[in-house]
C-alpha cells in the first residue's frame, strides 16, 4: 500500500497535534509536516507536494479558502479536507466550489475523521487501477458508493427500481407498529397500489419488513 503523505495546516498547536495523532492512527497515512500559518502552509505545500492537506479556515495571517484556491490554481495533485469551526453557509459553498474532498466541523471526532481518511484512501486506490472510466466508476467515486451498495443495486430483480425502492424504504422508516397498507404507501411515494404492493412484497421477501 502506498503511503498517503499528509500536511496539517492549523494555527492552534494543540488541535494540530490531535490531528497528527489521529492521522497516524490510520493505516496508510503519514504526516509529512505541520504548518501554523497560511504563509507557512503555502510554502510547505509547494515544497512537500503532499497528497492530502488538512486545512483550517481562520488564521491570523489569512484565510484557508484562499489557500485552497491557490492550491487549485497551481494544478498540484493535492487534495484538501477542511477541518473548521466555520458553520456559515458561504464558507461551505466556497469549499464545494474549490473541490474539497470533505468538510469536517470542529470539535474533531476521531470516528468521523477516520471515516473521511479511509474513504480518501479507498478512492485513491480505486483511481490508480483505472485507465478509463465508466458511469458506474464515476458514481462510485463522486457519490461515495461502496462496492457492496453497487452490487446490491445490480442484483435487484426485474421490476424493482433502486430509486423507487429507496423512496419506499425511507417512507417506511416513519411507519409505526400499526403498519401501512399498500394503497397508503403508494400514495405517499407517488406510485400505484399495484406497484407499491410489489415493492412491499420484495421487502418482506428480503426480510427487511414483515
Amino acid at each position: 500500500m502506498e503511503t498517503i503523505r499528509t500536511l496539517i495546516i492549523e494555527d492552534d498547536e494543540k488541535i494540530a497535534e490531535i490531528q497528527r495523532i489521529f492521522t497516524e492512527k490510520i493505516n496508510g497515512f503519514t504526516v509529512v509536516g505541520i504548518a501554523h500559518s497560511i504563509s507557512e502552509g503555502e510554502e510547505m505545500v509547494g515544497v512537500l507536494e503532499p497528497d492530502l492537506v488538512l486545512l483550517d479556515i481562520f488564521f491570523p495571517d489569512g484565510n484557508g479558502i484562499d489557500l485552497l484556491w491557490s492550491i487549485r490554481a497551481s494544478h498540484k495533485k493535492t487534495d484538501v479536507v477542511l477541518i473548521t469551526a466555520a458553520k456559515e453557509i458561504e464558507f461551505f459553498e466556497d469549499a464545494l466550489r474549490g473541490g474539497v474532498f470533505d468538510y469536517i466541523l470542529k470539535p474533531l471526532v476521531f470516528k468521523r475523521f477516520a471515516s473521511t481518511l479511509e474513504k480518501f484512501r479507498t478512492q485513491k486506490d480505486r483511481l490508480k487501477k483505472m485507465d478509463r472510466v465508466s458511469q458506474q466508476d464515476v458514481d462510485r467515486v463522486l457519490h461515495q458508493q461502496t462496492e457492496r451498495a453497487v452490487a446490491a443495486r445490480e442484483a435487484l430483480p426485474k421490476g424493482i427500481d433502486p430509486i423507487t425502492l429507496d423512496k419506499i424504504s425511507r417512507m417506511l422508516e416513519g411507519v409505526d407498529r400499526r403498519g401501512i397498507t399498500a394503497e397508503r404507501a403508494g400514495s405517499l411515494v407517488g406510485v400505484s397500489r399495484t406497484t407499491s404492493r410489489r415493492y412491499l412484497e420484495y421487502l418482506v421477501a428480503s426480510g427487511v419488513i414483515s
